[in-house]
């Protein structure tokens, strides 16, 4: 399965829900190294549980940048997105 694509500016991204970094009380974080922050308007994660959503200008007003492992990532707080339940 696919864990990732991005259709009409939405990248929709599919994660177990133990894969939520522990930073800020816990977060989803945005590797913006692979995906272009510029050409997205949304960002959507889904995991076996719940579904997070949140517009890309609200994840890059609300989370802050960080390196880990050589990646540049988007960390975005989990208390910044629209989580409903599957």
């Amino acid at each position: 399965m696919r864990r990732h694509y991005i259709s009409d500016g939405v990248l929709t991204k599919y994660e177990r829900e133990s894969g939520k970094l522990r930073l800020s009380g816990g977060s989803w974080s945005v590797n913006v190294d692979d995906f272009a922050l510029d050409k997205l308007n949304k960002i959507v994660y889904i995991t076996e549980r719940y579904r997070y959503e949140i517009e890309k200008d609200d994840a890059v007003s609300g989370g802050y940048f960080r390196q880990f492992k050589g990646e540049n990532k988007l960390v975005v707080p989990i208390s910044k997105w629209t989580k409903k339940e599957k």
